[in-house]
């Protein structure tokens, strides 16, 4: 079980299941709602994932050129989650709302096309330009 939630405390929610997926995204999009290089997400799927508390979500294109919904607490904006058109079935928890971040392991860095030249992740993850085939996130 994975548990996670906003700075305020205002939002929490927890995912019955297994992560389907992990990664970086670096993606425009990801680099400006996350004010990083990068977003480090957690693909779930979306059946499991129990929120509590009240979000906003907010529509803006995605690494995939299609639709991506970022979800957030409306009270200190911290972004919890993110769903999208391209995988409507799984829900990508940016990692860094998760009460344990430590206890999940990326395994590829996508969008590296519009990856930023300081922004360099160790690791030796695959890299694609793109989405993966078979991938969801944004």
């Amino acid at each position: 079980m994975m548990t996670g939630g906003c700075l305020c405390g205002a939002v929490r929610y927890e995912v019955a299941a297994d992560p389907v997926y992990t990664g970086h995204c670096h993606c425009r999009s990801c680099q400006r709602a996350s004010g990083a290089g990068h977003s480090t997400y957690v693909g779930v799927p979306r059946a499991a994932l129990t929120i509590r508390g009240e979000t906003r979500s907010y529509a803006a294109t995605g690494g995939s050129g299609r639709q991506a919904l970022r979800h957030f607490c409306p009270a200190c904006g911290s972004q919890l989650f993110g769903t999208g058109e391209m995988d409507p079935g799984t829900a990508t928890l940016y990692a860094g709302s998760l009460d344990d971040p430590s206890a999940i392991r990326p395994d590829a860095a996508i969008n590296v096309r519009s990856r930023q030249p300081w922004d360099r992740i160790a690791g030796g993850l695959p890299e694609f330009d793109g989405m993966p085939p078979g991938a969801g996130g944004s």
